[in-house]
């Protein structure tokens, strides 16, 4: 015989522990206001398919920054910008601008610990190396 408030519980458990691993990772604290943006836009845009705190997600699930990450392989800010020019969002690249773009490229670096939460880049990148 099966136990609905059982089965309910555990299903309320398992929705409370997803919704506690996709809680998104708040920028830390000092952040400039071009990593603040980059936040807001990352979990507008970028998290329903790398996951709110850039790893974990279904449709990407490897991390994107961190331990593991897969944004080094493109070595420097301006490499990672260019490819968020041209392919990201992957529904709609042209739906943020070069700059709405570079803050969220801000924010990856800050997450990622190769840029620090103070600070900002011009649109499009730099030659910061991605760590």
């Amino acid at each position: 015989m099966r136990h609905p408030g059982r089965v309910l519980l555990a299903a309320l458990a398992l929705a409370v522990a997803a919704g506690a691993a996709a809680a998104p990772s708040a920028p830390p604290e000092g952040a400039s206001a071009q990593v603040l943006s980059g936040a807001q836009l990352y979990q507008q845009h970028c998290a329903r398919c790398h996951g709110a705190a850039g790893r974990g997600a279904t449709v990407f699930p490897r991390p994107i920054w961190g331990p593991g990450h897969d944004i080094g392989k493109f070595g420097t800010a301006k490499g990672l910008f260019e490819y968020l020019r041209l392919l990201m969002p992957f529904d709609d690249p042209a739906k943020l601008t070069d700059e709405q773009k570079t803050a969220v490229l801000a924010y990856m670096l800050v997450r990622n610990g190769s840029l620090p939460a103070g600070a900002s880049l011009p649109t499009g990148g730099n030659d910061t190396t991605i760590k």
